[in-house]
């Protein structure tokens, strides 16, 4: 009795001795390479570096780290249910079962609102129903591999528990070391490092955008506009993705800002000089060329920007428009997420044009991108008819569209900030040059529809130069921002003028006006004006035509507060 309770309190010894050695440093080790390891993945494919680039892979990356998630979740949700019901199978105590609690606790959290949210919105589509899978397998793989034997009436064999993911053992006071720890550490760790990488990425993403440069300053008041000032136009000028947004406009897609787009800032620098003029702002995000002077149908019924009446009290009228005609979040989400987008043939399968005349489908550097803007360019010159004869007296301005990408990147590319080296990885040089010179185009031939339509335009180039998005001096214009959609997640506002962007628009037009009391003849001394567009693509100095006001510098003598040099 004697050497048998000698030798129990000794295999007690050796099993308590034994239950404190179950982590080892080695271990941490396993989690730390793991984690690393995941980490590299995740950023990797994030920034777009070979080999993990285009969209396929970063897809099956996503379900290969979302099965991942809930193969730990189902591995850890069965070891707490073995450590409740089996407490004599296992060395984990104490320490061990507070971190299990914790760890089961935030991935349900966080595993579960994600579930509740994606089920009763209406974001999710399909794809739920994949997902739902995927969770579902994940979690049941994690419940077998940690004990396929959990619910057996005995207690495990050791042909049983050679490899089982979680600490079970016929005697828990043997000398046996659990040889599968090394994988639950790994797993664990790679888990964990595909959070960090996520979250990382996910925070700095939302602080490239949520923090906005302070924009160009403004005049301190624009003078010599006497009337009423009526802004039209596309997204840019409804301001969007800067909420709240008009009430009502949200539901008809036109999110039209209420307090943050450049035609409310323009209209308090016009209001000294006239207490009585009203301010109509009809702009509409979405809106194509026809779209100004004809109804649009959506979900609801939009009404035209323009009734087709004179308004001889009308003093100013600015817009953006034609960006749309040219599907240009097409062209600038094709480029970000296919290579060498320059030769892809345009317009993407399944995406409608907006011209009004059929372009035939063709590689968009040097097919359907020139014939769609010779295309946009005879919209826009009929558009701007109409507004000359719809609004006889007033200062009808055109603003051009900013570059959509930098003319060299920011400082820390090629890996940082981790967002705008995502987007530059993914277009070369060469394609960002492709892209400036199209707009180039688009903008040129804008001018020269204005030119001979007796309106005006003002370039954005000078002002916006380093402000691009990812641009070396703060970006004024949104790159990608993400936000949590599983159908679409990337926000509205992305690739447009932020709050800071928005501001400088109200500037250049500020400043324009104020330095140029009447319309500038935009064609060179003596050179004939013409009254009709070139049926191809040509450079306002090819018509006689001097540099638009903007595109060297920001308009003003020097004179007028914060314009000019």
């Amino acid at each position: 009795m004697v050497g048998t309770s000698v030798a129990a309190r000794k295999g007690s010894e050796h099993g308590a001795i034994d239950r404190r050695r179950e982590w080892r440093p080695r271990h941490l080790i396993w989690l730390a390479l793991a984690a690393v390891a995941l980490f590299c993945v995740v950023f990797w494919a994030a920034l777009g570096k070979s080999p993990l680039t285009g969209t396929k892979v970063v897809a099956v990356l996503g379900y290969t780290f979302i099965t991942l998630a809930y193969v730990s979740l189902g591995a850890l949700a069965t070891g707490a249910v073995i450590e409740y019901r089996h407490r004599d199978w296992s060395r984990l105590h104490g320490i061990d079962h507070v971190f299990i609690a914790l760890a089961l606790a935030a991935m349900l959290a966080v595993d579960g609102g994600f579930a509740w949210w994606l089920f009763t919105s209406d974001t999710g589509g399909g794809t739920r129903w994949v997902f739902l899978a995927v969770a579902l397998a994940g979690i049941s793989v994690g419940a077998l591999v940690a004990w396929p034997a959990l619910f057996a009436p005995r207690r495990p064999s050791s042909s049983k528990t050679s490899w089982a993911l979680w600490p079970q053992h016929a005697d828990a006071a043997t000398g046996e070391e659990w040889r599968m720890l090394n994988p639950l550490t790994a797993l664990l760790g790679a888990a964990l490092g595909v959070v960090v990488a996520v979250g990382y990425l996910g925070i700095s993403a939302w602080h490239e955008n949520a923090v906005d440069p302070a924009g160009h300053p403004l005049p301190a008041a624009v003078t010599g506009i006497q009337g009423s000032y009526v802004a039209l136009g596309d997204s840019y000028s409804a301001g969007e993705g800067l909420e709240p947004f008009v009430p009502g406009t949200a539901v008809t897609a036109c999110d039209r800002s209420v307090s943050n787009a450049y035609p409310d800032l323009l209209y308090k620098l016009l209001q000294p000089q006239d207490h009585q003029a009203s301010f109509s702002f009809n702009a509409c995000s979405g809106a194509v060329i026809s779209g100004i002077f004809k109804p649009t149908h959506r979900a609801l019924l939009v009404p035209p920007q323009i009734d087709g009446t004179v308004q001889p009290s009308v003093g100013l009228v600015t817009l953006t428009i034609g960006g749309n005609n040219a599907i240009f979040s097409k062209v600038v989400m094709t480029c970000v997420t296919s290579g060498d987008c320059l030769e892809k043939t345009f317009p993407p399968p399944g995406v409608n044009e907006a011209t009004a005349v059929h372009i035939p489908p063709g590689a968009m550097l040097t097919q359907w991108g020139p014939a769609t803007i010779e295309q946009i360019g005879k919209q826009d010159a009929a558009l701007f008819l109409m507004l000359r004869h719809d609004f006889p007296n007033a200062r009808i301005v055109v603003v051009g569209y900013p570059y959509l990408f930098p003319g060299k990147p920011a400082p820390g590319f090629p890996f940082f900030p981790p967002e705008c080296a995502s987007i530059l990885n993914r277009l070369s040089a060469h394609e960002r040059a492709g892209i400036r010179t199209l707009e180039d185009d688009f903008n040129n031939r804008t001018y020269e529809a204005a030119a001979i339509s007796g309106v005006e335009f003002v370039s954005p180039v000078a002002i916006w130069d380093g402000h691009e998005p990812c641009g070396p001096s703060g970006q004024y214009t949104n790159s990608v921002k993400p936000y949590l959609n599983f159908a679409s997640p990337i926000n509205g506002g992305s690739f447009h003028p932020n709050a800071g962007g928005q501001k400088t628009m109200a500037a250049l037009l500020g400043c324009y006006l104020d330095a140029y009391p009447r319309p500038p003849d935009p064609f060179a001394p003596g050179a004939p004006h013409l009254h009709a567009l070139p049926p191809r693509l040509v450079t306002p100095s090819q018509l006689g035509m001097v540099p638009p006001p903007g595109l060297d510098s920001v308009p003003g003598t020097g004179t007028i507060p914060h314009c000019g040099p």
